[in-house]
């Protein structure tokens, strides 16, 4: 039987609160020595940046002169009152932890992103040593403690959302922890008041407590009713009994538990509302059911018809699988979920990689079945283990459960319970002595897979052009906040640096209600702009991408930028007329409607050198360009009867671009086809011709001629890469698509599902990254499979289906 003797740690004992202190400590050193990079405001781990900076927006115009209302961006209407986009989602303690942390910093954007990244860490380290304290009682022994939280905290999801400041991410982490401490205590020593105290504290940070207090309320009442249940059914005087029982379970302190978290955190909810209400005009008629607040509760628990487009990609079986991705992902540490290429921590909600999701449904059930074993209390560690899944299931058709990876974080708890469970098991089969050693040698090792995910994730999204740019963004973003405090400001267009970004950067300085979004003929106090104009009142002459004029007129910006872009050609006319420069894609369109801009748009970033590229970019060789949706581009600058927008390319050099428009079907699935495209072979610059021109040298001079067909093929020295050439050669030579198929020594080493074909197939098109057309040539390559190779077959088919040239080449015995 695996023991639960809930122990007391002695205060006296330095050595008994050495491992419980050490731990966090060591991982906030490791966060900040290791993690450092992601300091800066986009680098922080790439896809929670938009949620940090929203949070951190609210936090900015939390004030009492706004009625402390949770407001991303204040606005200034037609009669100069203020107006509010309101974000009331999450507790208002949550914000005022971020406000405290940023206010020291005045308009120095760095310090400010800065202090609230350490906040976040603070934060995570934090659950890490209430969850440390907790189980080390659980377990009654402070090593094994020591080891399940290092190896917990160690995984994917952990470790990714480490820095996210933002609702339901290392906030709530901490607050589940406090309470799950506190259900601890309490249940060890009956501490109840102490267990209100932490359950308030941590409903004030967020609401994934609710998911942990509901097991364990369960199943602690469920207890005492079995319990008393049982009593009053061997009692001669059953009726009696009945009601005695009746009576305790009414003063249970479970019930109490429940009742005043659901009182509280009502509170704290009626806040947000009456806030809300009172800012859309309480009493002239604004239903309570239309504010934010409201619809975000019944968009999260599926009660809106805009979500019945997704019931099938929510279905049970693909809901649950998805779920035990997830949960599987976080037994793994970071780097080895990285090493092994599992690089996207949100997998395809329609089909999350098996593996992972094996490993979580098998951890799920192992822990659950290890329960039925232990000896003691149950209600704590099986709590644990339902956690994550009392939080997602109840909002299954939800499509931000189902879409943002970073509800997958009650999990750590998961983790947290079944390797603490499985050490103890050990503990208890080798002996206190040994086991404890173990323990201590595992909690050892995890907090260097510790250290090591830290590092690999301050430099995941290590991109050096891209990074160097951002730096320059927020410091010309700091100084314009100076300038621009108190005054109207209109951004041109909204989405040139992201809205979550802009909000928090204009932090302070106020929107015109009516033009936030067009370049509208209206004057504002100033205005933020991607242009820059010389002669229109510029202000930051000396800026590089983000540009500040005074009392100037956005639609005359707009004029003004068309008029430079249509005195050049522009790189290629599709539906829109694209104009590439050194820094920036444009895309103009005249005369513009809004038919012309309701499909997404896409813009893909060929690099020179795919090194310059993220790491998680890498894989497909190419980085999207601030890729943007219907939505977002209904809010495109529109004036004149002509559409205007503004991409920024990467500071490396780049090779090629791909751009265009996608169509939806109209189908409860995507069905994409592109309605334009740009060239996906524009005129190289001079760093990509002579990159290709270097390469281009190397192959004819040091490659094996294998056939002379359509294309000159050529095989390296070590025969592992072919290459396609071709002199003459233009688009219509490389219009067709290249077929690879790849015949091995051995069919078993093929994947499964090619061993029957016999063959595995490498197709191409003759575009980045796999291919180039430049200075009248062609030139492809393609890295084989590191299998024995008996022979490969190649060629070329024209559009329609009609093979244009083939070879054969016999590569092994």
């Amino acid at each position: 039987m695996l023991s639960f003797a809930l122990i007391r740690p002695r205060i006296s004992e330095w050595r008994g609160w050495l491992p419980l202190a050490a731990l966090p400590l060591f991982m906030f050193a490791a966060l900040i020595a290791l993690g450092g990079d992601r300091s800066h405001f986009y680098r922080a781990l790439g896809s929670h940046d938009h949620t940090t900076a929203r949070t951190l927006a609210v936090a900015e115009n939390l004030s009492p002169a706004h009625n402390f209302r949770l407001a991303p961006r204040v606005r200034l209407n037609e009669d100069g009152e203020f107006a509010y986009s309101l974000y009331g989602r999450f507790p208002i303690g949550s914000y005022v932890l971020v406000k405290l942390a940023i206010a020291p910093f005045g308009d120095d954007l760095a310090a400010k992103t800065l202090a609230a990244r350490v906040l976040a860490m603070l934060m995570f380290c934090g659950a890490a040593l209430f969850a440390h304290l907790a189980t080390s009682r659980i377990t009654g022994s402070r090593w094994v403690g020591f080891a399940a939280v290092a190896l917990a905290f160690s995984g994917f999801y952990a470790v990714y959302y480490a820095d996210g400041v933002f609702g339901e991410g290392v906030m709530d982490l901490f607050g589940a922890a406090l309470v799950f401490h506190g259900m601890a205590v309490f249940m060890q020593e009956g501490r109840f008041r102490q267990l209100l105290v932490k359950t308030c504290a941590a409903l004030l940070l967020g609401w994934h407590v609710y998911a942990l207090l509901l097991p364990f309320i369960a199943l602690g009442f469920g207890g005492e009713a079995v319990s008393l249940l049982r009593s009053a059914l061997s009692s001669n005087e059953r009726a009696k009994a009945a009601r005695a029982a009746i009576v305790a379970l009414a003063r249970s302190r479970y019930v109490a538990l429940a009742a005043i978290a659901i009182l509280f955190g009502s509170a704290l909810l009626g806040f947000n509302i009456a806030n809300e209400y009172a800012a859309y005009g309480g009493g002239g008629g604004t239903e309570i059911a239309r504010l934010p607040v409201s619809n975000a509760i019944m968009r999260r628990l599926g009660l809106t018809e805009d979500y019945d487009q997704f019931s099938e990609r929510l279905a049970w079986d693909n809901f649950l699988r998805l779920q035990f991705y997830r949960a599987g992902v976080e037994f793994v540490p970071y780097a080895i979920v990285r090493a092994v290429g599992y690089g996207v921590p949100l997998a395809d909600p329609l089909d999350p990689p098996l593996a992972p999701a094996l490993l979580g449904a098998a951890a799920t059930v192992a822990a659950l079945a290890a329960l039925a074993f232990a000896r003691g209390r149950r209600v704590l560690p099986a709590s644990a283990v339902l956690f994550g899944f009392c939080w997602a299931i109840p909002m299954r058709y939800n499509t931000f459960v189902v879409g943002h990876s970073f509800e997958s974080l009650p999990y750590v708890f998961l983790a947290l319970a079944a390797f603490a469970l499985a050490l103890t098991g050990a503990r208890r089969l080798l002996g206190e002595r040994v086991g404890e050693r173990v323990a201590l040698g595992i909690g050892a090792a995890a907090a260097l897979v510790f250290a090591a995910s830290v590092f690999y994730a301050g430099q995941f999204d290590r991109a050096g052009g891209e990074a160097e740019r951002e730096k320059i963004e927020m410091a010309e973003f700091s100084a314009i906040r100076g300038m621009t405090r108190g005054s109207e400001v209109e951004t041109l267009p909204q989405y040139m640096f992201g809205g979550s970004q802009t909000d928090y950067y204009l932090a302070g300085s106020y929107r015109g209600g009516n033009r936030a979004d067009a370049c509208d003929p209206g004057v504002a106090d100033f205005v933020v702009s991607s242009y820059r104009h010389e002669s229109l009142s510029l202000l930051t002459p000396d800026n590089r991408f983000v540009f500040l004029y005074e009392s100037a007129s956005p639609l005359e910006l707009c004029r003004a930028e068309r008029r430079r872009l249509e005195a050049s050609e522009p790189e290629a006319r599709g539906k829109f007329d694209v104009y590439l420069e050194d820094s920036a894609l444009t895309y103009l369109k005249a005369p513009c409607e809004p038919r012309d801009y309701a499909e997404s748009f896409f813009a893909y970033a060929y690099p020179v050198d795919a090194n310059d590229l993220r790491e998680n970019d890498r894989r497909n060789g190419y980085l999207k360009l601030r890729r943007w949706h219907t939505w977002q581009m209904r809010r495109m600058a529109a004036f004149d009867g002509v559409c205007l927008l503004t991409l920024y390319l990467p500071e490396y050099p780049i090779a090629a671009i791909r751009a265009g428009q996608w169509v939806h079907s109209g189908e409860s699935r995507w069905d994409v086809s592109i309605l334009w495209e740009v060239s996906a072979n524009p005129p190289l610059r001079a760093e990509a011709r002579a990159f290709y021109e270097d390469a281009w040298q190397s192959t004819t001079s040091s490659g094996e001629v294998v056939a002379r067909t359509g294309f000159d093929l050529y095989l390296d020295g070590e025969g592992d890469t072919l290459s396609y050439l071709k002199e003459p050669c233009g688009e219509d030579d490389a219009r067709g698509r290249f077929f690879l198929s790849v015949h091995p020594v051995d069919v078993n080493d093929l994947p499964k599902e090619r061993r029957e074909i016999g063959h595995e197939s490498l197709n191409f098109t003759m575009a980045p990254p796999q291919g180039v057309i430049f200075d009248g040539k062609c030139m492809a390559t393609r890295r084989l499979p590191d299998y024995p190779i008996a022979r490969i077959e190649t060629g070329q088919w024209i559009p329609g289906g009609d093979e244009l040239w083939k070879a054969g080449i016999a590569v092994g015995d």
